[in-house]
């Protein structure tokens, strides 16, 4: 398995489905997202539905996955690795996705 090619940015802010074969405007996929991705441990990160999730599972490697909350989104979330969602740091016992894991200070969000 492969880490899936980073296309264009899509816009997220209706939180829809990441999923743009052939990376173009014509092909998104454009149904609500269900799940949001983290695809590396930089915390390159991106939404799916059920549907392209499954796709993804099949055919890429991930770091982690979460039902996505409205929290994904928002500018300053972090990632909560064991809690499997997004928070803000001062909201939750555990530790960020980037501290789990013991990242470099440099490949920290």
């Amino acid at each position: 398995m492969i880490t899936p090619p980073l296309g264009r940015i899509v816009d997220t802010s209706r939180q829809p489905c990441g999923y743009s074969p052939g990376d173009t405007e014509a092909n998104d996929c454009g149904r609500r997202a269900t799940w949001h991705i983290a695809w590396d441990l930089q915390l390159e990160n991106g939404l799916a539905c059920d549907e392209h999730l499954a796709h993804v599972q099949l055919h890429f490697v991930y770091v982690d996955r979460h039902p996505v909350c409205i929290d994904c989104a928002m500018p300053g979330s972090a990632w909560y690795f064991e809690e499997k969602r997004c928070g803000y740091p001062n909201d939750s016992t555990s530790p960020p996705l980037a501290e789990a894991v013991d990242l470099p200070a440099e490949a920290q969000p």
